[in-house]
Order: structure tokens, then C-alpha cells, then sequence
């Protein structure tokens, strides 16, 4: 990679469609499991869309979206994509305490 800075972007949106969800087990176990613990990460059901993450950029640059189609990819390839690229600064107390609820909601069924 030669120490390329990756680009990191202020808030993401996983854009899907419920009926894909359920078919597809990485994308489900994600937002699931995975998605909780990445605050400034919403998902957003769209009927007929194409599973897809958008990434804003900070204020500086408005209306600059970077979009990237995820269809099947596999769950900890999701994970990885997104902790490189959305700024979790200033928030940790916050991502631990978001791990620890999806832990308990895991348990209980």
C-alpha cells in the first residue's frame, strides 16, 4: 500500500433492501451485530435497492458522497471497510458501550 492515507469520511449510510437481508447471512449478521457498534453508521431500508454504502464527507466539501456497492460481501469485509474509513474520533467510551448492548441482545435469543 506503500502508507496511503485512506479517507476518512464523517458519517456512512448502508443502503438495503430488507428482502436482500434475508436472503443474504453476512450482510444480515452485519447489521445485526456489527452495524450497532458504529455510531455514526445508519441503515437505510430502500425497497429494490442494490446493497450499497454511502460515505459523506465532513462539511468541508458538501454534497461529495462516495458511494461503493457491497453485495456479497462477507460481514468482517464490511466491518474492515467501514472502521478505515468513518472517523470514530472522540467516541470511544461510546463504541464500547454499543459492543456491550449487542452482546446482551445476542444472549437473550
Amino acid at each position: 500500500h506503500g502508507g496511503a492515507k485512506v479517507e476518512r469520511f464523517e458519517k456512512a449510510t448502508l443502503i438495503v433492501d430488507a428482502s436482500v437481508q434475508d436472503r443474504d447471512q453476512d450482510l444480515h449478521d452485519f447489521i445485526k451485530r456489527k452495524a450497532p457498534r458504529f455510531l455514526r453508521l445508519e441503515v437505510e431500508y430502500q425497497e429494490g435497492a442494490w446493497p450499497a454504502i454511502e460515505l459523506e464527507s465532513p462539511d468541508g466539501e458538501p454534497g461529495r458522497v462516495v458511494r461503493a456497492d457491497v453485495g456479497g460481501w462477507k460481514s468482517e469485509h464490511l466491518w474492515d471497510f467501514l472502521e478505515q474509513r468513518l472517523d470514530q474520533s472522540g467516541e470511544d467510551g461510546m463504541v464500547a458501550q454499543g459492543a456491550w448492548t449487542a452482546e446482551i441482545q445476542t444472549c437473550s435469543g
